[in-house]
């Protein structure tokens, strides 16, 4: 067990995707309050930015600003207020919004779905090529698209569909953007995987959610550590800091009014590890 402090004390509803911008700033998403926001590592400043619906995740841009994943699709973030639609979801996306969404060292944007009601096999997860005019549906069936994640080197890719308890490990082609040979890397009772990130020697970070904690699991699939939080709908995690030393965690408060440590965001000091710098959209 290791010991956490608040980072953030902004109540979220549910607080998602956090991430450390090369702007000095830590970003993350609150989804059902339609916001993104952020604040700076040393805590001095912070703010944040609303969105016109529901903001599953947000997904640096290589050329700088922000794509956020609204429930009909992707949406570039336009400097000063305003949204650029990019291709949106096929289909019928009544019932449905965004999850999790993060970029691919190649610069592809992987992004999410999920009902409202959570019915299973609802949702999908998609990608974007940059420069494409629609997205590629990859995985269908899905219930609640969560974390996604690949390993330092880009062979690996990392995806978790929640109700299932399992971080699922690809072979990744890194010049197609093609998973294959689908394999466990973690089989989880204690609480849900929901949102993870991947560490600079290949540790899978795994938030889970009824589980109040963060759990680092070896590329091999071995438990290393718990990091136990104050409140139990842990949601997500990310590396931040200059020397990307400090480990961010998203909480949500839904359904929790009377627990005073839902929804804030925390920060956990790993001592022996360090991240990695998120990957950025190239389109």
């Amino acid at each position: 067990m290791s010991d956490v402090e608040v980072f953030d004390s902004r109540r979220c509803e549910l607080g998602e995707g956090p991430l450390y911008g090369r702007d000095g700033r830590v970003w993350w998403v609150d989804i059902l309050r339609s916001r993104v926001l952020w604040r700076s590592v040393e805590g001095d400043a912070s703010g944040e930015v609303s969105t016109s619906a529901h903001v599953g995740a947000a997904v640096p841009v290589c050329g700088g600003g922000f794509v956020a994943c609204l429930p009909e699709g992707p949406v570039r973030l336009v400097p000063g207020g305003g949204e650029q639609r990019l291709p949106g979801y096929p289909g019928d996306t009544g019932g449905l919004r965004s999850n999790d969404a993060k970029a691919d060292p190649a610069g592809r944007l992987w992004l999410g779905t999920m009902a409202y009601d959570e019915r299973p096999g609802a949702g999908a997860l998609y990608r974007l090529d940059p420069g494409a005019d629609a997205l590629t549906t990859v995985f269908t069936g899905l219930t609640i698209s969560n974390g996604l994640g690949w390993s330092p080197d880009g062979a690996t890719m990392y995806h978790i569909d929640t109700p299932t308890g399992r971080v699922d490990a690809y072979d990744y082609d890194l010049g197609t953007g093609e998973p294959s040979a689908r394999r466990t890397l973690a089989q989880i009772d204690e609480g849900h995987p929901d949102g993870m990130c991947v560490d600079a020697e290949g540790g899978v970070w795994v938030a889970l959610w009824a589980g109040g904690a963060v759990r680092r699991y070896t590329p091999d699939g071995r438990l290393d550590r718990i990091v136990a939080l104050p409140t139990p709908l842990v949601t997500s995690c990310a590396f931040a800091g200059p020397r990307l030393d400090t480990l961010v965690i998203t909480t949500a408060s839904v359904g929790r009014p009377d627990d005073p440590h839902a929804g804030l965001v925390y920060a956990h000091q790993p001592v022996d590890v360090v991240g990695r710098p998120a990957d950025c959209f190239g389109g």
